[in-house]
């Protein structure tokens, strides 16, 4: 069975469960694939792509505090 056009194919990455975890905390568990997308046409200079906004030092130090205050 052929994939349907609309999708793409899957492709394996290896990252750390706790990048990928932070990760999803930050841009959202169903958008993690969409960002990697931009980034990936930002640095192809692909026609019309922007570097993807990177979270703020708050919201960084946000999130190191709720970690710290679950393993805690």
């Amino acid at each position: 069975m052929a994939a349907r056009e609309t999708h793409t194919t899957a492709r394996p990455v290896r990252i750390p469960e706790e990048d990928w975890t932070d990760f999803g905390v930050l841009v959202g568990e169903r958008e993690r694939s969409r960002l990697l997308r931009e980034f990936i046409a930002w640095y192809l200079r692909r026609p019309k792509a922007a570097l993807p906004k990177r979270p703020s030092e708050q919201d960084i130090a946000d999130l190191r505090a709720a970690k710290n205050l679950t393993e805690s």
